[in-house]
């Protein structure tokens, strides 16, 4: 199933402005209120919301079948996997910056495990400079250790132990 990801770029602050921050569409069709990005399933799309003068950024991952269980996000259909949500400026160009290193250093951002992004939105809420630890992120996501970690957490996730685990506790 497709994802639908509602793209606009109106004049004024009257109407809300989205755009794709990352993310490659499968196609993209014009529509009267904008183009609407199709994406597949399993890609992680980073998508920004401005409106007046607050700015949203999500990150997400499309699914394979509509869950009404999973997040519902604004201009976009059906639900998603949402990943990450960042609402200020500073979290946001950090955001920008992470999935610009990852196009500069080939990395897809659909083919790191939810694991890391659980990881970077820890590392975003925490006190530690992010570009400090990005790299050994960026190892850990794609070592073998990191996929063992990632099966633990997805066959159990009622485990408290194995999720500390997974984002680097003891």
């Amino acid at each position: 199933m497709n994802t639908v990801v509602q793209v606009r770029h109106p004049a004024g602050d009257a109407h809300p402005r989205a755009e794709l921050l990352s993310g490659a569409p499968c196609a993209v069709i014009a529509s009267p209120t904008g183009p609407v990005a199709l994406f597949g399933p399993g890609e992680v799309v980073a998508y920004r919301i401005r409106y007046r003068r607050r700015t949203r950024v999500f990150v997400f991952r499309t699914l394979d079948v509509d869950d009404a269980l999973a997040a519902s996000v604004p201009g976009v259909r059906p639900h998603v996997e949402l990943l990450l949500e960042l609402g200020t400026r500073g979290r946001i160009r950090l955001v920008r910056g992470l999935f610009a290193y990852l196009a500069k250093h080939a990395h897809d951002p659909s083919r790191l495990p939810d694991a890391f992004y659980v990881r970077v939105g820890f590392a975003l809420a925490g006190r530690r400079p992010p570009h400090k630890i990005l790299v050994s992120l960026l190892r850990q996501s794609t070592s073998a250790a990191a996929r063992d970690i990632d099966r633990d957490v997805a066959v159990s996730p009622h485990r408290p132990n194995a999720l500390r685990r997974s984002l680097g506790g003891r």
